[in-house]
């Protein structure tokens, strides 16, 4: 092989190989823009009263409804999207159910999120 051949393979292969490992290696700190007490409720105008608090805290949260509905479990952001959704996988009822939500979030106002096309906004 000459020599020629050989440094186009060994280029070839750093820039095919740096195609690749660049997405990993230039990911900045993970941010858990869930973190903290959540709330949402009904309108004042509203038939129905509702309200709903989501918790975060580390790896685990409890959703709290005006109802005898509850949850409590863990919860992991597993995709994040160019237009600030992020995807994130609940584990409850210990562990025996899971669910994948959509969670939108602003980068105009950080203090406001839609779950499930709920707004929710921290306390």
């Amino acid at each position: 092989m000459k020599t020629h051949h050989l440094i186009l393979l060994v280029l070839a292969i750093v820039l095919i190989g740096g195609f690749f490992l660049w997405p990993q290696i230039q990911t900045g700190p993970i941010v858990d823009e869930l973190s903290g007490t959540w709330r949402a409720e009904s309108s004042p105008e509203g038939e129905y009263p509702w309200w709903m608090v989501y918790e975060f805290e580390g790896n685990d949260y409890t959703l709290t409804t005006g109802s005898d509905y509850q949850e409590q479990g863990t919860y992991e952001i597993t995709e994040r999207f160019l237009d600030g959704s992020i995807l994130v996988k609940k584990v409850y009822a210990d562990g025996t159910k899971e669910y994948v939500m959509t969670v939108l979030t602003s980068q105009e106002d950080l203090n406001v999120i839609s779950i499930e096309g709920v707004q929710l906004y921290r306390q």
